[in-house]
């Protein structure tokens, strides 16, 4: 799948958001456990739909690495 979009004339890359980013836009709450993420903890983006090719916002979410082995 390619990280490209509109047409062959327009074709604009998509930045896949980082880590950080996608923690930040979320206040750094956990998606499963609803706690906060610090700076001891570490943590994951789970993609909700199970496809890594999709990073639309509303599909990553960050979570502690112990939360997301839940999933």
């Amino acid at each position: 799948m390619s990280n490209f979009s509109g047409n062959n004339k327009t074709r604009k890359r998509l930045r896949r958001p980082t880590k950080i980013q996608v923690a930040r836009s979320q206040n750094f709450m956990c998606y499963r456990c609803k706690r906060l993420i610090t700076d001891d903890d570490t943590y994951d983006i789970h993609h909700m739909d199970g496809n890594s090719s999709n990073i639309s916002p509303e599909n990553l979410k960050v979570m502690h690495v112990k939360c997301h082995g839940w999933f």
